[in-house]
């Protein structure tokens, strides 16, 4: 069940926020809430506390990033009953159930803070809409994604009974919902926080936004690692997707893409800086999370372990080097690192500091790595474009190729020929296609082809689509206890 002792959650709060070295967070030790709550230190602290533990490896640690939603979709080598899509596996079942319970304790904490926000507050809180508008946003975030994993299909389920809403700091049960109630939910979450977030400083002050660095202040520094006001777009492009309401999602995608000053595609020489290789496509991050334990996390399960690898047919045919794909993509040639061990197979090197030049055969590391490198990718700008080339399909064809050919020039792709300018069939099959190139190891996948309810691909035939495939079961005491 989703029992969270007010005293334990909050203890947890303020161990977290005490070792994340990013923000300068103090220990305050043992409080109540009412005075963790006084200032805006506290109510920031809270906020940091969400963060940490959507870092854990039951969340975008590496369940909702390399784990399981990448297994389903068959993006690596056999590891699981996951690549099988056997949810009734004792193993299995539990790391479902560990991302459900991580999920419900980060959605805590939100509700801890703004059940403890006040009207009042707002004359004494600088940024009062700031710390509400980053609450509601990353409530109204992770509620997405436990519908999107948890939920029914929408395209059949709508009116199905999917996950519970929480917007109370509560032991008390909580009724389930169904799909639409939750939607609704989301909704209003996140456009409040989108109101609330109009003057970011993210706006005038870039991602990093420093505007009160040498005070430390807390609400501005590194916006981009924070659920900040494009975050919120970008969430809000996604949802309206999700929903079928085109308009809405090409209005909120637009608005970043048209950011142009924030966010930009990537160039040749943001990956090979003087720095060394930068495989995060940092400009075009809108927000990700900071995680100082990333080397050790991802590393170990990438580069020691090499739990999560592919062979090489998996990896050409996804690139499509027969196809409308090139050899010579960004993605392809600089993310993945060649083991030779009793077999051939790669690894993924988007999250490494020490880095195999595939093509020059050395090894470099990277220097001075920032805290823009230690993260784990949440939205980025390709995906925005993708959601602008989907919405405009119908109604602006040549639109769509415009835009899905500027992230592929951006990629070291050749243009799609000219003559698919007005093809709608394989300019939706040519988007596919960029979602399995772009986002392996960030979990982005498998909620694709579940909107889409639709086959996945892979080298050795497509998978069925089928609501057993992309519906994970709901651990069993949440049905016993609150799944009325």
């Amino acid at each position: 069940m989703i029992k969270i002792k007010y005293i334990m959650l909050l203890s947890l709060i303020l161990s977290l926020g005490a070792c994340n070295n990013w923000l300068d967070v103090e220990p305050l030790g043992q409080v109540d809430a009412e005075k963790m709550f006084e200032d805006e230190k506290g109510c920031l602290q809270t906020l940091t506390g969400t963060y940490m533990l959507l870092t854990s490896q039951e969340a975008y640690g590496e369940e909702l990033t390399l784990g399981y939603v990448d297994e389903i979709v068959r993006y690596w080598n056999k590891i699981s009953k996951a690549y099988e899509s056997d949810y009734q596996d004792a193993t299995l079942v539990g790391r479902f159930d560990g991302t459900w319970k991580k999920m419900y304790e980060a959605i805590a904490n939100t509700n801890l803070l703004l059940q403890n926000l006040k009207d009042s507050d707002k004359e004494k809180f600088e940024n009062y809409d700031l710390i509400k508008g980053e609450a509601l946003g990353l409530r109204a975030y992770i509620h997405l994604d436990l519908l999107r994993l948890f939920g029914p299909v929408l395209k059949e389920g709508l009116n199905q009974k999917s996950i519970p809403y929480r917007e109370e700091f509560t032991n008390q049960l909580v009724t389930f919902m169904t799909a639409e109630e939750v939607l609704g939910k989301i909704e209003k979450d996140l456009l409040e926080a989108y109101t609330l977030l109009a003057n970011d400083p993210i706006k005038e002050y870039g991602r990093q936004a420093n505007k009160n660095l040498e005070n430390k202040d807390l609400a501005f520094q590194f916006r981009g690692v924070r659920m900040n006001y494009y975050a919120v777009c970008g969430t809000l492009a996604r949802f309206y997707q999700l929903k079928g309401n085109e308009s809405e999602a090409l209005k909120y995608a637009k608005e970043i893409i048209d950011a142009t000053e924030i966010f930009q595609l990537l160039k040749r020489d943001d990956i090979m800086d003087s720095r060394g290789p930068n495989l995060m496509f940092e400009r075009e991050l809108i927000w990700a999370l900071h995680d100082e334990k990333i080397e050790s996390k991802m590393g170990y399960q990438l580069y020691f372990s090499y739990k999560y690898n592919i062979d090489m047919p998996s990896r050409e045919f996804i690139y499509e080097t027969n196809g409308y794909g090139s050899v010579e993509d960004y993605r392809r040639v600089y993310w993945w690192q060649e083991v030779k061990l009793s077999t051939t197979f790669w690894v993924l090197g988007k999250y490494a500091r020490t880095y195999e030049n595939n093509t020059a055969g050395s090894t470099v590391t990277r220097k001075d790595i920032t805290v823009w490198e230690k993260l784990l990718p949440m939205i980025r700008l390709s995906e925005m474009y993708y959601i602008a080339a989907e919405a405009n399909l119908e109604t602006n064809t040549p639109e769509t190729y415009r835009l899905l050919n500027e992230v592929r020039v951006s990629r070291n792709l050749t243009p799609l020929p000219e003559e698919l300018k007005n093809n709608k069939a394989v300019l939706a099959e040519q988007i596919m296609y960029e979602y399995m190139k772009e986002f392996w190891g960030e979990g982005k996948l498998f909620y694709e082809y579940k909107r889409q309810y639709r086959d996945i691909i892979t080298r050795e035939g497509n998978i069925r689509a089928s609501r057993a495939l992309f519906e994970l079961p709901i651990p069993d005491s949440e049905l016993e206890h609150g799944g009325n």
